[in-house]
């Protein structure tokens, strides 16, 4: 009896679906209104989704590094070495046993999978759900990794799920889904512009102007979700004053994106070295995020302000309280723990690293600058600044969401000629050296064009 209930329902079900895909799909007249009610909805799952994404890192970051940890005694430095090398173990456990080798494509690069090969349903929600709790565990434990592509990953499964589940066409599974990736960006980053922009600009290739309406709905009812929930806040609240003396002094800032182009080089490079190399090791696999955990662990020893908890170090950097020789030591550092963090199988994005190590050479860049010709900048703070927004550009070839981002990010506007200069020329730097972005695809796999 039971099991003729159960056909019925599902038989129910089926035509329920059946029936909405009908009017979805066989009249025009609907189609664009459907649409922009799905992104609307996927704006308010993914503006929920973004907040506890938030709660649970800080939950976990507090539990590892509550603000007695920073204080520099023998004790409290071995809680900070042997912390990462904890997160790390339980990240190794997980992929030994629960996940394939055919599992570990994650964030951007797995979204990028998902839409040039849109009917293979790569974004499980099962697969998702362990991935971004091995993201938690990666941020909470001080591994150096960002926020942005395991939410990516994330808004952009929910979006293929409801596609998915409808049996929409490829095209509106693409729209669907930047619907998702771009309400988690905004969500989580309080950037709607920049949010939108990230999805038709990578994600989408610049070709598909066609799917900014329902984006940039799912982008801002995220954002609405968000600051009607907890407040409307920049995510990087940094204080001082920015600009320029003159014009003239664009050419530091060409100068500035020609040499952050070469980082991003490095930046990729690194992570792809210890991709590539940990896995010559010959033990379990489970080994190779401790191992990753180790090296993070001895740097942050040494150099504590890696793990950035609460992105203070970022802010630090910006509005100038560092010197010459550790802004050279928070810079290699940082690049090194971000590659033995992603390189050794830790979850978590590149975004964050990023434009922290993009802080610190912008401060290097400035402080040099400033010993020599003093009279020519404005101040170093201004080269930290656009040296965020430059580092992304260069390894994600995204010179306009990476000028938004970084305006939205800082709500700070007075940046916006050099940061457009300097982020232009890094990203054609980068492409002339690698002809890639960070995302391990090269520009011209980056989108499929089927209908």
């Amino acid at each position: 009896m039971n099991w003729i209930m159960k056909e019925k329902e599902d038989g129910e079900m089926y035509n329920y679906f059946s029936k909405l895909n009908k009017i979805i799909g066989d009249e025009r007249r609907y189609e664009n209104l459907v649409m922009m009610l799905l992104a609307l909805f996927i704006g308010i799952i993914t503006g929920a989704t973004a907040i506890a994404f938030n709660k649970l890192v800080d939950i976990f970051r507090y539990i590892f590094f509550e603000s007695s940890f920073l204080k520099f005694n023998t004790f409290v430095k071995l809680r900070l070495f042997f912390t990462p090398i904890i997160g790390g173990s339980i990240i190794g456990i997980i992929n030994k046993l629960f996940l394939d080798k055919k599992d570990e494509g994650f964030g951007v690069a797995r979204v990028f999978q998902e839409l040039k090969h849109i009917n293979k349903f790569l974004m499980k929600p099962r697969l998702v759900f362990i991935k971004i709790t091995q993201t938690i565990i990666t941020l909470g434990s001080g591994l150096s990794a960002g926020r942005q592509g395991p939410i990516i990953h994330l808004g952009g499964a929910i979006g293929s799920v409801i596609g998915y589940k409808f049996n929409f066409t490829k095209r509106k599974l693409r729209i669907l889904i930047g619907c998702g990736v771009a309400g988690s960006i905004a969500g989580v980053f309080n950037a709607p512009i920049a949010a939108s922009l990230f999805v038709l600009e990578i994600l989408m290739n610049k070709e598909c102007l066609e799917y900014f309406a329902p984006i940039v709905i799912s982008s801002i009812t995220s954002v609405i979700i968000t600051r009607i929930l907890i407040g409307d806040t920049a995510f990087l609240e940094i204080k001082g004053h920015f600009g320029l003396v003159n014009y003239k002094e664009l050419i530091f800032y060409i100068i500035l994106g020609i040499l952050l182009g070469i980082v991003g080089v490095f930046y990729m490079k690194s992570i792809d070295y210890v991709k590539e190399n940990i896995r010559k090791i010959k033990v379990s696999s489970v080994f190779y995020p401790i191992i990753g955990a180790f090296g993070v662990a001895i740097i942050g020893y040494f150099l504590p302000q890696i793990f950035d908890i609460e992105y203070g170090t970022i802010n630090k950097i910006v509005e100038g309280n560092f010197g010459l020789r550790l802004l050279i030591l928070l810079f290699l550092g940082k690049i090194f723990a971000t590659a033995l963090t992603i390189g050794s199988g830790g979850v978590g994005g590149v975004f964050v690293p990023g434009i922290y190590i993009g802080a610190a050479f912008g401060g290097i860049f400035g402080i040099i600058l400033n010993n020599l010709i003093p009279f020519a900048i404005f101040n170093i703070n201004t080269y930290s600044l656009v040296g965020m927004g430059t580092m992304f550009s260069a390894f994600a070839n995204a010179p306009i969401t990476a000028t938004i981002i970084l305006l939205e990010l800082t709500d700070n506007y007075t940046i916006i000629l050099p940061i457009l200069l300097s982020c232009a020329v890094s990203s054609v730097t980068t492409q002339l050296i690698a002809q890639r972005t960070i995302y391990n695809v090269t520009i011209e796999d980056i989108y499929d064009k089927e209908a």
